[in-house]
């Protein structure tokens, strides 16, 4: 469930709301992707139904949902690294980001972007 971006304001109010947050940081610190119910357990969201509301508003930016269960996707990782080096976390943003494969950015394709969010703001994964 992704949708256009018209106005970057949208996806940043997303990232307003502390469970939201807890969400990603709790995608950040996985191995692999997370079945809706153990993500609900690491995020500390007793409510599955409120759970559910904020995935799915995670789903319109920053989170995908794969066979397996729930990831990050780029600017969900991105979104993570920022937030934990705001707070002085370099650990947390280490693992947000994982091991540097390529210097070749996955969103806009140019060497060396340092760039914490595109314009577009568009998942990588989604066409057109």
């Amino acid at each position: 469930m992704t949708r256009s971006v018209d106005d970057p304001a949208d996806a940043f109010a997303v990232l307003g709301d502390e469970t939201r947050l807890a969400i990603l940081r709790a995608l950040a610190d996985a191995d692999e992707p997370l079945p809706f119910s153990r993500l609900r357990e690491r995020a500390g969201v007793r409510d599955s139904g409120r759970f559910s509301y904020h995935l799915r508003r995670l789903c319109e930016y920053f989170v995908r949902e794969t066979d397996e269960g729930y990831e990050l996707g780029h600017t969900g990782s991105r979104v993570v690294a920022a937030t934990a080096a705001a707070g002085g976390e370099s650990s947390a943003a280490s693992a947000a980001t994982g091991p540097v494969e390529s210097d070749e950015c996955p969103v806009c394709g140019a060497e060396d972007c340092e760039k914490l969010f595109h314009v577009h703001l568009s998942p990588p994964w989604r066409e057109g």
